[in-house]
């Protein structure tokens, strides 16, 4: 079993150095053997660099995919997904993660050990479970994510999940996968932030078993300006609120093997990557 780790980077190479630093430590304290995706969604300093630099110091495994352009986080963690999809095997993990050294890496161990435990679909860093906790955000931005969770809770409810927003997350390669056989390039059709609650509302239909973990996210740790275009995000998440209100996706057969599911959306897939 190997624990992929996606980041998506732009403009994060002041942030690399003390990242995979944790990175290091955390292959140290678990055990575990970790490889790490990481997509330059186009940046303009030495993202690129900077970790290949750090990955060959510290003697850890990456996989650097670049982005010519800037395509937004939607983009990058397509790419991510669809690149470890590609290199991983039955059993494996991918967590997704911000590259800002604001979420702590060493949370991926009990966000495992849960998902070992419980037979979990997917696992949440989550900002709004007992024991979590906030530094360094502002006023607004709090507001607006809190705002955000007790929304599509009412309206849009995914059992278990009460942090939507939050792209920190642990992935069974096997639910994974019935996602991509299912959607196809449809998966990710969010290019900003709003593509993590959009993963979750599409994800509701193979009905997941979801955990969450109380997270402390450090945003005072964060040596770079905010990428989020907060109106923008506000838009864009509620048009996905009143889609997801306004749709009816059909209903998977889950007493079907996914074997049987495989061969059976096989021709619709490669339709839809023509």
């Amino acid at each position: 079993m190997s624990l992929f780790i996606l980041l998506p980077a732009y403009n994060e190479e002041e942030s690399i150095r003390p990242l995979f630093q944790r990175f290091q430590q955390l292959q140290q304290i678990s055990q575990m053997d970790i490889e790490l995706i990481l997509v330059d969604d186009g940046s303009s300093d030495r993202t690129a660099e900077t970790a290949i630099e750090q990955s060959q110091s510290l003697g850890i495994s990456l996989k650097l995919v670049q982005h010519l352009k800037n395509g937004g986080l939607g983009q990058a963690i397509k790419t991510g997904f669809t690149t470890f999809l590609e290199i991983s095997q039955e059993g494996d993990f991918l967590a997704a993660m911000d590259c800002d050294n604001t979420q702590p890496p060493e949370l991926l161990i009990k966000m495992y050990d849960a998902m070992i435990a419980g037979g979990y679909d997917i696992a949440i860093a989550s900002r709004y479970r007992k024991g979590s906790k906030v530094v360094g955000l502002s006023k607004f931005r709090a507001f607006m994510s809190y705002g955000a969770s007790w929304l599509f809770r009412i309206a849009a409810r995914v059992p278990g999940v009460r942090d939507y927003t939050c792209g920190y997350r642990l992935y069974n390669r096997n639910f994974l996968s019935k996602l991509d056989m299912y959607y196809g390039d449809n998966l990710f059709t969010e290019t900003g932030f709003a593509c993590m609650i959009d993963l979750l509302l599409k994800a509701k239909v193979f009905q997941p078993r979801i955990v969450e973990i109380p997270m402390v996210l450090r945003y005072d740790q964060k040596p770079t300006a905010s990428k989020m275009k907060i109106l923008k995000t506000i838009v864009r998440t509620l048009k996905l609120l009143f889609k997801n209100l306004s749709s009816i996706r059909p209903i998977p057969n889950l007493d079907r093997t996914f074997n049987e599911q495989e061969t059976a959306r096989i021709p619709l897939k490669i339709a839809n990557r023509k």
